[in-house]
């Protein structure tokens, strides 16, 4: 019975002990996206490093640990120094730079954008009323962006792509227009021509000498830094579940899958 408890407490301790490690985050890299629709006209050098600074940022608001890749040759030179003795010890954390402590990433995450695509719906719309000198009438606009974001997660000791997911959306911006009039003109001739009484033709004309106009425009326009965003966000969750959440999240984004295929599959007509 001694030995029993023994055993029994020595495997509380290990369970105590690995757990840790066992629910530890993954540890990730996301090198620079790629351009892979050639006709984005505001892509630029410095956008795929963007772009992989937003991920990064949302992997870690969802608690993955995401190595640095983007500032390496600070990192490594702060090393080197510090391998030939020249970073002194600092105030603040009374440590040098080692080598050979650079957390290396267990799964690499590549992205990029497949395309990006402007006026892809476009939906218009007037109408307008008058009576008796009064007016009102409107219009509106509305325009649809198309993003399409491809992701894969690649295990970086083996090569192999544990999953990949393509994020796609649409981004309305709407533009509305209203406006309204009034010329009493109408009214007055209406007005004075209907008496010779001297009341009625001041009257008239007093109606027909007012005039006024008024308009109003609405602009609802998303940024496309914030449609990317939004692309990258949903892309984030994605990897979260994949490698930590996993469970009911995975049904989930399957059932997803599934639904974007089906739409994306009805825009073609097969024969």
């Amino acid at each position: 019975m001694k030995f029993l408890r023994k055993s029994l407490a020595l495997a509380g301790l290990m369970f105590f002990s690995v757990q840790p490690s066992v629910l530890a985050s993954p540890t990730v890299s996301v090198p620079d996206f790629k351009n892979n629709a050639d006709n984005i006209p505001w892509w630029s050098n410095r956008t795929g490093k963007q772009l992989s600074d937003v991920l990064s940022n949302e992997l870690s608001n969802t608690g993955l640990n995401v190595v640095e890749r983007g500032n390496v040759d600070a990192v490594l030179s702060e090393q080197e120094l510090a391998d030939l003795g020249i970073v002194s010890k600092t105030a603040r954390n009374n440590n040098n730079a080692k080598t050979g402590k650079m957390r290396g990433a267990q799964f690499i995450i590549l992205g990029g954008v497949s395309s990006y695509e402007e006026g892809v719906q476009q939906k218009a719309g007037t109408k307008s009323s008058s009576f008796m000198g009064a007016s009102s009438g409107g219009g509106s606009v509305e325009s649809s962006a198309y993003i399409a974001v491809d992701l894969r997660v690649v295990n970086s000791t083996t090569g192999e792509v544990v999953a990949s997911r393509t994020v796609e959306g649409t981004a309305k911006s709407t533009s509305k227009k209203q406006a309204s009039s009034f010329d009493g003109s109408a009214l007055g001739n209406f007005v004075g021509g209907s008496s010779n009484s001297k009341q009625a033709k001041m009257f008239g004309g007093l109606m027909g000498s007012m005039k006024s106009e008024s308009s109003e425009v609405e602009v609802n326009k998303v940024p496309k830094e914030k449609a990317i965003r939004a692309a990258l966000i949903s892309a984030s969750d994605y990897v979260n579940c994949v490698l930590v959440v996993r469970g009911s999240c995975l049904a989930e984004f399957d059932a997803q899958e599934r639904k974007r295929r089906s739409k994306t599959l009805g825009v073609l007509n097969f024969d």
